[in-house]
């Protein structure tokens, strides 16, 4: 155990060293560097490992690029491309991203962040949430950036109170160029990539790529595997000759994931970090008419609800498949004043969860249409029968935003707007199980959904959410002091209208419409100073909010009864929670030279309203609720050096510490103790350091990243310990030939010392596990875990022909 917070400190200091060490670097530099003369060799100022980018931003701002991405593995989700950026706190579930993760910048969760691709929002428009496993595959990923504590003026979102993640997709070659890639690793990964560039063609007028990848991994714990198809497609129309343009971008996916199962400390401990979803598949008890039987306490069923390998894990998928279409037009209407016009339409279809329920036949006088059929065929509707119910949501989400920019002598004026609407369904069809296996597995079929007594398809949800998001936005970009000084103040009023049509399913048996509406004026300001040619300070004051997720609107009406399998009478409430806001405040110093690029920032967040899931004294549960305030405040340091001309260094160091304000009402007569405490799953220190060495064809790299102790519980009585992950790679370019180009090996290892550790499972920024130890009078609830992947490889050989 000393040996281990040895080994966690030293990768601190490790850090810490090499980020202090700058300034000593700058001094050097200081003394050779001419002024207004820069060398340039690959890319400057430590850039080279793709790690960090000279930002002119007034605000704090990371990135990776291109450089980096095409040395990491090539089934890598978005997360792991930033894991090692400043106040990023990120998991990847299997080692290889196919399976997705999770991600907080300075606290914020995913669904508190914004999150666009080619400047379109792709944060589930119900409850905000991403799956970075979706997007753009990583062949085709050119930029991945983050602005750790707002968002831009003109970003298209509404459910962001912290900062944002935006993707870009890379543009067509220019040359005609034919690319196929192949990649094998652990666990049986396969990926089969083939990208195809047209070149300038129509006089050189247009040039597009498309590709198509099909990518498989099992997991490596219990059974079941992720299975996934992608395609992408971008294209660029020069206009003319004044750098007008038109660029079009189609990404389509489609998966279906086996979940992997996540534990508590108490499961680990009893059954070990192997414990899975069971085998045992489910059947069907043999039909009586006239007898009440039961699936669930069937003998051979013994154990699927049950016992330490329970819930069969084929039951336990994530279908889904998603398109997003993106277009940007770029009209220079004269040279200095321009309009960019960029619609989007995103389409999204999936299921997920415990597909392995039960269905409870007839009993018309208690419950929703009469109960379900017969479902078992055996003449009766006494039975309670297994059968395969899956979270259905089903989104189509046209938008555009409009955006007008005229360059005056030292001053460029944006303004513009934003607006979309998302219709999306979110249902919970039952589609029957015949020999272990389900009729339908997407639930696609409305004609296998299994019915009530009274012809209604059976559903354990049934809801309708339209949001109509907007935003008006302006931005004046000041350069003052003969250029020295730059100013950027902005506002935008953002809002969102939300219609929700619930209809009667077992969970919410009413029928009801609600209108909610949610808006902000959200201003910002930010400057900065170029001290002289290398250095520069920067201030950034930003107000951001977040509406409600749409599940707060489910479930508002109690005190009913059922006559007759409808549901009858009751009392209708309010949405119990309101729009959560937050204010950043960013203070930095930036360096950049030949060999050097380094960025500090000071930041503070008044974060007000924050949403979660607290004791509701109306309705007597717990909900989203707003439950009081939260500050955070620390430092983010990163830094570039180039040591030599081979070999360059990449390093990060964060410290935040959170504080909650107010204790949290957890019932009519118990209070958790959470004034005080800190936010869970928000290390105080995260760190992480990247070495790369290139010579001629060649290139070696490896990267770790220290994740400090983190709270599981709002009350802080349980933690998980520090951890130290480190992966590393390399690959060689072989001499091409006359019919094959630029063959690449590569090699990459995940987790390359095999380390143990947890990750706390909380998709949501307001979700979190209460307390683990019993408090107040309130019982203990544990916290679950994702359990470390170990140390996976992959082998990628990739050529153009």
């Amino acid at each position: 155990m000393t040996h281990k917070h040895k080994f966690t400190r030293l990768s601190i200091l490790i850090s810490g060293l090499f980020i202090v060490a700058s300034p000593f670097a700058h001094a050097a530099d200081q003394q050779t560097t001419e002024v207004g003369k820069v060398t340039v060799q690959g890319q400057d100022g430590g850039q080279n490992t793709g790690l960090i980018q000279a930002e002119e931003s007034p605000k704090a701002r990371s990135s990776v690029n291109r450089d980096y991405i095409e040395k990491q593995s090539a089934t890598s989700n978005a997360y792991q491309m930033i894991n090692l950026l400043p106040g990023v706190n990120s998991y990847d579930q299997d080692g290889t991203g196919l399976f997705g993760g999770n991600i907080r910048v300075r606290g914020f969760n995913s669904d508190q962040l914004g999150f666009t691709i080619n400047g379109a929002p792709v944060n589930d428009s119900g409850n905000f949430a991403v799956y970075p496993q979706e997007y753009i595959d990583a062949e085709n990923l050119c930029e991945v950036n983050v602005t750790q504590g707002s968002t831009d003026t003109e970003a298209p979102h509404v459910g962001a109170t912290g900062g944002n993640i935006g993707l870009t997709i890379c543009l067509p070659e220019d040359v005609r160029r034919f690319r196929l890639e192949t990649i094998g690793g652990s666990n049986s990964l396969r990926k089969y990539y083939a990208r195809v560039d047209s070149g300038k063609i129509f006089d050189d007028k247009f040039k597009f790529f498309l590709s198509y990848s099909k990518a498989q991994v099992d997991k490596f714990k219990g059974e079941g595997h992720a299975d996934k198809e992608h395609v992408d497609f971008n294209s660029r129309v020069t206009l003319d000759n004044s750098g007008s343009y038109l660029d079009t971008a189609v990404m389509y996916n489609k998966a279906l994931n086996n979940n992997y199962r996540t534990l508590t400390k108490a499961q680990i401990a009893q059954y070990g970090t192997s414990y899975d979803f069971g085998t045992v598949i489910p059947v069907h008890q043999p039909g009586v008419n006239g007898t009440a039987q039961n699936d669930s306490t069937f003998a051979p069923n013994a154990g699927i609800t049950t016992g330490p390998k329970n819930y069969y894990y084929n039951y336990n998928l994530n279908p889904f498949k998603n398109t997003l279409a993106t277009m940007t037009g770029h009209f220079q209407l004269t040279p200095k004043s321009a309009i960019d016009v960029s619609p989007y339409m995103w389409f999204g279809y999936g299921t997920g969860g415990n597909e392995l329920q039960t269905v409870t036949e007839g009993n018309a006088g208690t419950l929703l249409g009469g109960g379900a059929q017969d479902v078992n065929k055996d003449g009766d509707t006494k039975d309670v029968v297994y059968a395969y119910e899956g979270s259905l949501t089903k989104t189509y989400r046209p938008g555009i935003t409009v955006k007008y920019t005229q360059q005056l002598d030292d001053q460029r004026v944006v303004f513009g707007a934003w607006t979309e609407r998302a219709r999306h369904q979110q249902t919970g069809p039952y589609s029957a199980i015949t020999n272990g296996v389900p009729v339908d597995t997407w639930l696609s079929n409305p004609a296998d959904y299994l019915l009530n007594q009274d012809g209604t398809a059976l559903q354990y949800r049934n809801a309708m959410t339209i949001s109509t998001g907007k935003s008006l936005f302006a931005q004046d970009n000041l350069n003052l002091l003969q250029d020295k000084l730059n100013v950027q103040v902005g506002a935008r009023y953002s809002g969102i209208d939300r219609n929700i049509t619930n209809l009667p399913s077992q969970s919410s048996p009413a029928t009801y419409t609600l209108d909610k509406s949610y808006s902000d004026l959200l201003p910002s300001l930010g400057l900065r100073y170029q001290l002289d040619q290398a250095d520069s300070m920067f201030f950034n004051v930003a107000k951001n909010f977040k509406a409600p997720g749409n599940f707060s609107y489910f479930n508002l009406v109690s005190g009913g009864k059922f006559v007759n399998g409808v549901y009858t009478g009751g009392t209708m409430r309010d949405v119990p929670v309101n729009k959560e806001t937050s204010v950043n405040y960013d203070l930095g110093y930036r360096y950049t030279s030949d060999a050097l690029t380094f960025s500090s920032t000071v930041f503070y967040v008044d974060y007000k309203n924050r949403i979660a899931s607290a004791y509701n004294q109306d309705t007597q549960t717990n909900t989203d609720y707003n439950v009081g305030s939260v500050n955070s405040k620390g430092f983010e340091l990163e830094s570039g050096y180039s040591i030599t001309k081979n070999l360059s260094a990449y390093a990060s160091l964060s410290y935040i510490k959170t504080h909650m304000d107010k204790d949290l009402p957890f019932s009519a007569t118990a209070i958790l103790p959470t004034a005080g405490k800190e936010m869970p799953d928000t290390p105080n220190w995260l760190s992480g350091l990247s070495l790369q060495y290139t010579e001629g064809n060649w290139f070696v790299f490896g990267q770790g990243k220290y994740t400090g102790k983190r709270y599981t519980t709002l009350v802080n009585d349980d933690s998980i310990g520090g951890y130290v992950s480190a992966n590393a790679g390399g690959g060689y370019k072989f001499e091409s030939s006359t019919w094959i180009k630029n063959p690449t090996l590569k090699f990459n290892v995940n987790n390359m010392f095999d380390r143990k550790y947890l990750s706390l499972s909380s998709g949501s920024g307001s979700q979190f596990t209460t307390n683990a130890v019993a408090v107040n009078g309130i019982a203990a609830n544990a916290p679950s875990f994702y359990i470390s992947p170990p140390r996976t490889f992959s082998l990628t050989l990739v050529a153009d022909f």
